[in-house]
């Protein structure tokens, strides 16, 4: 599955953990984490990482059952970059359960190009 990288954990230039999301109509929407990037993963998309501006939908917190307490602060992104990642199908509400595994970041694509979430509710 392709997605939208939206924000991080961690650092912008080391990520953590990569926090994705697809568009549903015109809003952008978590849909999942990542598992832990490995150190060559995160040197590798910290380089290619925008800070985000103001106007990002995404708040500075995220509520979570991470293993880190109740929230996690994020560190926002230009939502430009788009990776492919592995999925367990377990879905509640159009997000996943389980944490996704990054297989590589797609050079050929743009938001554009990422499936969006339905829009019936």
């Amino acid at each position: 599955m392709d997605a939208i990288v939206g924000a991080v954990t961690g650092s912008l230039r080391a990520p953590e953990v990569l926090v994705v999301g697809r568009y549903r109509g015109k809003d952008l929407e978590v849909v999942g984490r990542a598992v832990k990037l490995k150190d060559d993963q995160a040197a590798e998309i910290g380089k290619l990482l925008k800070p985000a501006g103001p106007r990002h939908p995404w708040p500075d917190e995220i509520s979570t059952h991470w293993g880190r307490g109740s929230n996690t602060p994020l560190i926002k992104v230009q939502p430009r970059r788009i990776v492919e990642v592995a999925a367990d199908p377990a879905l509640q509400a159009s997000h996943y359960r389980h944490p996704l595994r990054l297989i590589r970041h797609r050079t050929d694509l743009t938001p554009h190009d990422v499936d969006a979430l339905s829009t019936d509710t």
